[in-house]
């Protein structure tokens, strides 16, 4: 009765007991590294670089076939109907992109940066802000999947002191 009753204990001990290697621990992703973040920065590069080239089939190779594209004051563009507003900036005269990332971030395949380009169009200079959602395809490549962007608004004039009274 008594082994019995040690074997139950035991059983019960040993069911009971934390599994080391549970199946969600082992996948669950983790925060990108440094070096996965400067590749995923890099697309950015690549984006300006192909720009400043006046290269589009560069610039449509950094976003994947089912990227969403949102320029401002326009509907969200899918994929290739993306195409036309880029080549219509080259057509237009873009020209000295310069990206720069203030946030970045990503987990498993998926990263954004929030950020400002500058430019000129045409001659003028221009600055716009921008957030991206990148994915890692299967090819090893980071890709835009959504790249939205507008203007910045003028700063708000800084308002008077109050009068004493």
């Amino acid at each position: 009765m008594r082994l019995s009753s040690l074997l139950g204990l035991g059983l019960l001990a040993g069911a009971c007991a934390p599994k080391p290697d549970t199946p969600a621990a082992a996948t669950a992703p983790t925060a990108l590294s440094a070096a996965e973040l400067d590749a995923v920065k890099a697309v950015d590069a690549a984006f300006a670089a192909g720009m400043n080239a006046k290269d589009t089939a560069a610039v449509f190779a950094v976003y994947a076939a089912d990227a969403k594209l949102m320029p401002p004051d326009s509907p969200v563009l899918d994929g290739a109907a993306g195409h036309p507003v880029i080549a219509g900036m080259i057509a237009g005269g873009a020209s000295d992109f310069a990206l720069t990332s203030t946030m970045a971030y990503g987990i498993g395949d998926l990263a954004y940066l929030v950020g400002t380009a500058s430019f000129k169009m045409g001659g003028a200079a221009e600055t716009v802000k921008y957030a991206e959602v990148l994915r890692k395809g299967a090819d090893g490549k980071w890709r835009y999947v959504v790249d939205m962007f507008s203007g910045l608004a003028a700063p708000a004039p800084a308002a008077a002191p109050a009068k004493k009274k």
